[in-house]
C-alpha cells in the first residue's frame, strides 16, 4: 500500500499542531482526498460514525504552517478500557487512532509534519492519564518520538488489482465452460488470477458451485436490506465468538458513506418458492486506492452454497472495474487457519501491520488462546444472536 508520507514542495516554517473542527472546517476534507495514503478511515464520515456509535467527540489533530495550510493530520478518540487483556496487551484507557478500526494512524506530507503531530499526541496523552495508541501499516512512526514504542501485529491480507480503463455492470456469471466468464469490456478483469494454477481451480469450482445452487449477486439499495443483512452477520459474529458491532453504527455508515457511494453491501440471494431469500452479505468500504472487505454475515448452515465465494468474485471485479489498485481482505487472527486459507485462496498476500503505543505496553501474553478463551468461545456461541447484541454494544462501549 501507497506510503503515507511523502516530499512537499512547501517549506516548512513556523509548524503548530491544533484541534480541528471536522464538521466545519473543510480543510480536512480536501487534505485527505488530496493525500495518496489516505483510506476510508481518515474520512470525516467514517469519524462521524465512531461519534454516533457511542456519543464520543474525535479529537481531530492537525498540524499546519503559519499560512493554514494543513501539513498532517491524525484522528484520535479517547476510550475508558475494559482492563482486560486482549490479543496480549491490557485495555485500559487509550487515546487512540482509531478505536475499532483496523487501521489509521497520521497522515503527513513530510517526516517534520509527522513528527510534530505525533509528539503533540504523545503529550496529549500523557496530559490526560491515558496511553496513546497508533494503528497503522507504517513501520517507521517510532523514529518520529523516542517515547512511541513499536509492536508487530498480525497482518492484513492484501491483493493488487490489475489496472482497468472500462466499466462493466455487475453480475458477470456463466455455468458453462471451465470458469466463470470475465466480463469482455474490462481489460481488469480478463487479467484477473488468484494465485497459482491450484487456487485458480479452488476458486473456479467454488464460484460455479454457488451459481448452480442457483445464487446471485446484486447491491443492496435500502435500508430494509440493511436490516435483513444485520441479522446475518450476528450469526456470523457468534459463530466466530465475536462480539458484533451495534447496527446504528451500520445505519450511520449506510446514511453517509453508502449516499456518497463509499460503502457497499453485495448480497447473495437464492430464490425460493418464488421468492429471493438473502443467504449472505459482505460490506466493503472504498476510498483513494483501496476496498476494505469490512464485515460478512452468513448462516452457518447456507455455507454449502459457496456464497462468500461468489461475493468475493464479483467484488474483487467490481473493485477492478473502478479502478481502485487494492483489495484488502482484512486481518486474520493466529489461531483461525481456516480464515487464512480462505484470503490466501484470492491471492492475498499478508502485508504487516503495527501497533504504536506511549507508554509501553505490559509484556504481552504468549501467543494462542487460554484454555479459559476456549470456554468462553464455546458458550459464546450458544447465546441468542439478541444476547450477543446486547454484550457487543457493552464491551464495544469501552473499547
Amino acid at each position: 500500500m501507497t506510503a503515507a508520507t511523502g516530499a512537499s514542495p512547501l517549506v516548512e516554517s513556523n509548524l503548530h499542531v491544533f484541534k480541528l473542527d471536522l464538521r466545519t472546517d473543510p480543510r480536512w476534507q480536501q487534505f485527505v482526498c488530496a493525500h495518496p495514503g489516505a483510506v476510508v478511515f481518515h474520512r470525516p464520515s467514517w469519524l462521524a460514525a465512531l461519534e454516533s456509535e457511542y456519543s464520543q467527540k474525535c479529537v481531530s489533530l492537525a498540524c499546519a504552517d503559519e499560512r493554514g495550510r494543513i501539513h498532517a493530520i491524525l484522528p484520535l478518540f479517547y476510550t475508558k478500557g475494559l482492563g482486560l487483556r486482549m490479543g496480549g496487551l491490557a485495555t485500559g484507557r487509550r487515546l487512540s487512532s482509531l478505536p475499532r478500526t483496523p487501521v489509521a494512524g497520521p497522515l503527513a506530507l513530510t517526516p517534520e509534519a509527522e513528527a510534530e503531530i505525533i509528539q503533540y499526541a504523545v503529550e496529549l496523552a500523557r496530559s490526560q492519564g491515558a496511553q496513546l495508541e497508533i494503528k497503522s501499516h507504517l513501520s517507521h512512526l517510532e523514529r518520529s518520538s523516542r517515547a512511541l514504542f513499536c509492536i508487530a501485529w498480525r497482518p492484513t491480507f492484501v491483493d493488487e488489482l490489475p489496472p482497468s480503463q472500462q466499466t462493466a455492470p455487475w453480475n458477470d456469471f456463466e455455468e458453462n465452460g471451465r470458469e466463470p466468464r470475465t466480463c469482455s469490456s474490462c481489460d481488469g478483469c480478463r487479467r484477473l488470477r488468484f494465485g497459482n494454477a491450484r487456487r485458480q481451480h479452488r476458486v473456479n469450482w467454488a464460484v460455479r458451485k454457488a451459481i448452480k445452487s442457483g445464487l446471485t449477486v446484486r447491491e443492496a439499495e435500502t435500508e430494509e436490506d440493511l436490516h435483513r443483512w444485520y441479522n446475518l452477520y450476528l450469526l456470523t459474529m457468534r459463530q466466530n465468538a465475536v462480539p458484533p458491532r451495534p447496527y446504528r453504527l451500520f445505519h450511520s455508515l449506510w446514511s453517509s458513506l453508502q449516499s456518497a457511494g463509499k460503502m457497499r453491501l453485495l448480497v447473495a440471494e437464492q430464490e425460493q418458492f418464488g421468492r429471493k431469500k438473502m443467504i449472505a452479505g459482505s460490506i466493503l468500504l472504498e476510498f483513494g486506492q483501496t476496498v476494505f472487505y469490512s464485515f460478512t454475515g452468513c448462516a452457518v448452515e447456507d455455507f454449502v452454497l459457496h456464497p462468500h465465494d461468489i461475493l468475493q468474485i464479483e467484488a474483487i471485479r467490481g473493485a477492478c472495474r473502478r479502478g481502485f489498485r487494492w483489495y484488502d481482505f482484512g486481518e486474520v487472527a493466529e489461531d483461525h487457519a481456516t480464515l487464512t486459507q480462505f484470503k490466501t485462496k484470492w491471492g492475498g498476500s499478508p502485508q504487516p501491520l503495527y501497533r504504536y503505543y506511549s507508554p509501553a505496553p505490559a509484556q504481552r501474553a504468549p501467543a494462542g488462546p487460554s484454555p479459559l478463551t476456549l470456554v468462553g468461545r464455546r458458550i459464546w456461541r450458544q447465546l441468542p444472536t439478541k444476547l450477543t447484541s446486547v454484550l457487543g454494544d457493552l464491551i464495544y462501549r469501552r473499547m
